[in-house]
């Protein structure tokens, strides 16, 4: 293209979509599914399903899209150790399990504080203990805020603070600690994100049907509607399932771990406000306080 003055004109054309653009998108899209996780739990206890069917629907959704690779992927699987395999198993239907139960009794708030902010405490602790890796001071620290900030959410509710509380937040500590052996283990063994999703849907998925027809946990299939089904399909079995896994990896290849880790940490201060017009949920400075010492705690432990 000539200019006025006659001369080849060196402007650049950069396009719209780069990778930096397209990485942060698909992180707002994953901050976007990872509140509607914490969200849709909270709504089994309201709902026609159990934990256990939202769970079932949580794998299988995600087993029957990949079905075309599974067996491609199977040849890796076999190769994994047991005990690995089982270390990763606890990011499926443990972890659902345990942060439904503990839903059923907390704010959102809580929920998506506890589930996003500690897991790197655990992380923390694990591999101080079985990899001799040391905390340094300033990461010990960053880790300390993040308990801050969950105890400052907890004094909000010192006025009507009681036992079904303090098991609903065990509960979500423990869904904490499953996802961070769950994290641990898949650093450890270094598989990609497709492996990862066909092990927790297919042998998940398996387990669930197990436990359902055997009546060790109760379920309502049959009795309940498509429509009914249709929220845990579009966000447990597509959205977690599915979607988050490969964009929060596109985004990690895009923007690099550090940066994609700090957008995450974001994501309860999204999903406290989201449940304010969902869920009526008040905001005090306390909750709101709490939030944001945990974020900070989060965005220091990532950066040390």
């Amino acid at each position: 293209m000539l200019n006025t003055q006659g001369v080849h004109s060196n402007k650049v054309h950069r396009p719209f979509f780069s990778a930096k653009v397209l990485g942060y998108s698909a992180m707002i899209l994953v901050l976007l599914i990872w509140s509607s996780f914490a969200l849709s739990i909270r709504t089994i206890d309201s709902s026609s399903l159990t934990i256990a069917d939202v769970a079932l629907l949580r794998f299988i959704v995600p087993a029957i899209l990949f079905a075309p690779w599974a067996i491609t992927h199977f040849k890796v699987i076999k190769t994994i150790k047991v005990i690995d395999l089982a270390f990763i198993l606890l990011g499926g239907i443990p972890f659902v399990y345990l942060a439904a139960l503990g839903a059923k009794t907390v704010p959102t708030a809580y929920v998506a504080t506890i589930l996003a902010g500690t897991p790197g405490i655990f992380v923390a602790i694990i591999t101080a203990l079985f990899f001799a890796e040391i905390i340094s001071k300033k990461r010990l620290l960053a880790l300390s805020l993040i308990l801050v900030g969950v105890v400052m959410m907890l004094l909000n509710e010192r006025q009507s603070f009681s036992q079904q509380t303090l098991i609903g937040v065990g509960f979500l500590f423990a869904a904490s600690a499953c996802w961070a052996i769950f994290a641990v283990t898949l650093k450890r063994v270094n598989l990609k994100p497709i492996t990862v999703v066909i092990i927790l849907s297919y042998l998940s998925g398996f387990i669930m049907l197990i436990l359902i027809s055997s009546g060790m946990v109760e379920s309502e299939i049959g009795r309940f509607s498509f429509q009914q089904a249709l929220p845990f399909i579009v966000i447990q079995g597509l959205g977690i399932g599915v979607v988050a896994t490969f964009c929060f990896s596109y985004a990690i290849n895009q923007l690099g771990a550090r940066n994609a880790s700090l957008l995450g940490s974001i994501s309860p201060a999204i999903t406290a406000f989201l449940a304010v017009p969902i869920f009526g949920e008040s905001l005090s400075l306390l909750i709101i306080g709490g939030i944001g010492v945990t974020i900070v705690g989060v965005i220091l432990s990532n950066r040390c």
